[in-house]
């Protein structure tokens, strides 16, 4: 399914979580690509693509705007015009929140200052799957790039969040790459194929939202039938079954 119509179709979906505009935000993270819809009160829309900077994780937020006219500003972006925000979180949640403007910061960029709106924030999850907490070591190869080893945070049938060292190259959103899983059975490896979904810093760590491609469902649905509850995280538990290692 294109982008766009994965987002337009989470819209019509009740699986949604109400937050505080202060909890949408750092849900959101630093670094993270927002869409921006400022209104004005003469009944105007002005919309454009922005990087979220960071928050109080109070009362404000930080967003850093691309390159506008002297003009755009003057007229969009003036102290008390309503804003309306929207990114994809790490966990793969598409997160909604509003707010007011407070001014516009000109250094070496520009940096608008957002007063958060206590309602109306939400987070609706793009992967409808069930979730499992895992802990589980694996590599990340992307063309034009040296293999990531990363640590995969969380699983379903339809995607995954793993982490990797700030240290390292950044991955953008819709790159294609594949994820390996390896021996873990005897002589078996295991590849995931997909695409980068979101990526956002936290911490020492990016995080990073991987969507399966439709083959690659099949041998997470093999991954997850073999994950075992050990009280905290779900830990592979693989026989030695030989009858198991034709997934590729």
């Amino acid at each position: 399914m294109p982008r766009q119509d994965q987002l337009n179709a989470i819209e019509q979906q009740d699986d949604v979580i109400a937050l505080s505009g202060s909890q949408a935000a750092l849900k959101l993270g630093s670094a993270a690509l927002v869409r921006m819809h400022v209104h004005t009160p003469m009944k105007g829309l002005f919309r454009f693509n922005a990087i979220m900077l960071g928050t109080d994780g109070k009362r404000y937020c930080y967003t850093q705007i691309p390159s506008l006219s002297a003009q755009q500003k003057g007229q969009y972006l003036n102290p008390g015009f309503q804003v309306r925000l929207h990114g994809v979180a790490a966990d793969g949640s598409l997160v909604r929140f509003s707010g007011k403007v407070q001014g516009v910061l000109e250094s070496h960029c520009s940096i608008v200052c957002i007063e958060l709106l206590r309602e109306g924030a939400t987070a609706t999850p793009l992967r409808q799957d069930k979730r499992f907490p895992v802990a589980l070591s694996a590599t990340l190869a992307t063309e034009g790039m040296s293999k990531i080893e990363v640590e995969v945070r969380d699983l379903s049938v339809g995607g995954c969040l793993f982490a990797y060292r700030s240290m390292g190259a950044k991955l953008a959103p819709e790159k294609k790459a594949a994820l390996n899983f390896d021996h873990i059975a005897p002589n078996q490896d295991l590849t995931l194929n997909g695409s980068i979904l979101s990526h956002r810093l936290l911490s020492d760590d990016y995080l990073c939202g991987f969507q399966f491609d439709d083959r690659s469902k099949a041998r997470s649905t093999w991954l997850i039938t073999n994950l075992a509850f050990d009280g905290t995280y779900y830990r592979l538990a693989v026989s030695d079954n030989k009858g198991e290692t034709a997934l590729n």
